[in-house]
């Protein structure tokens, strides 16, 4: 019993490495289209009130 459940806690640890990539580059793509936008947008505001 306790060594089929640590065989899949193993596969189930091993499975995950291979969607992490995946992950950590999709946030930062977000971050920086939201900062981009944001920078954008600021600056639009300060050309238009000069």
């Amino acid at each position: 019993m306790t060594q089929s459940l640590s065989q899949n806690i193993g596969q189930d640890t091993g499975n995950r490495p291979l969607g992490a990539p995946t992950g950590p580059s999709f946030a930062a793509a977000l971050c920086g289209f939201l900062s981009t936008t944001v920078a954008t947008t600021a600056l639009m505001f300060l050309l238009s009130s000069v």
